[in-house]
């Protein structure tokens, strides 16, 4: 009841408080109390529409990931990196924005885990916050930022090494944007929701590559190389 009542309370607060987005997921695999999980993360969108007559963003990010087991049921997700913009079509300019600070932030919560079928259920929420550098362009200075979140739910069933997941998720997409420093506006995703789609594979009892990608709200790939001690 105090696990429900905890992710109840949460979730009331993300969706009422805070826009909710679209970032990686990091599947079911929580690591136990007290227990630490750190890699590498690439984090591709290859392509990610906006409503109106906005055009398009893609974005690609690297990051070092840090999990915590905080509880045997609740993990701390953290990362730090960098990561571009780039916006095409649409009535705006096509731009690369330089690449610059990327980090993001969220928690996972196991709902269910039965070892003996090896089946696995979490709820999530994670953010991402891509600040590239300035651009230049006709003679105007160009500002933006995307503001990358997600709420999801996945499922897994492990077999051998490899543990597949899928799941669905609640997502927008903000690419903040500004021009000669004036007003900031924020350009919205056309999409408000997508599937997750992945899988985990044990190179070797606490090294694990998990790779999953994003459909429907944007297309995108993320892969990560992870140490668990």
């Amino acid at each position: 009841m105090r696990k429900l009542f905890f992710i109840a309370s949460t979730l009331f607060f993300i969706f009422n408080f805070l826009r909710v987005y679209a970032s990686p997921a990091y599947g079911t695999d929580t690591p136990d109390k007290g227990k630490i999980s750190i890699g590498y993360q690439a984090n591709l969108v290859f392509r990610q529409p906006l409503s109106s007559s906005h055009g398009n963003v893609r974005s690609y990010q690297h990051f070092v990931d840090l999990s915590y087991g905080a509880l045997d049921w609740f993990t701390f997700d953290g990362k730090l990196g960098v990561g571009d913009i780039r916006q095409s079509g649409g009535n705006r300019p096509e731009i690369n924005f330089g690449t610059g600070f990327a980090g993001g932030y969220g928690f996972r919560i196991l709902l269910w885990n039965k070892p003996t079928d090896k089946t696995r259920v979490t709820v999530g929420f994670h953010h991402i916050s891509v600040h590239p550098n300035d651009e230049n362009v006709g003679g105007n200075l160009y500002e933006t930022f995307l503001d990358d979140w997600q709420v999801d739910l996945l499922a897994s069933k492990k077999f051998g090494k490899f543990e597949p997941f899928a799941g669905g998720m609640a997502s927008i997409f903000d690419q903040g944007y500004r021009i000669n420093h004036g007003d900031r506006t924020r350009m919205h995703s056309k999409y408000y929701g997508g599937v997750i789609a992945g899988c985990g594979f044990d190179i070797r009892k606490d090294v694990k590559l998990k790779v999953e990608g994003h459909f429907i709200d944007e297309d995108s790939l993320s892969a990560g190389l992870y140490y668990s001690y």
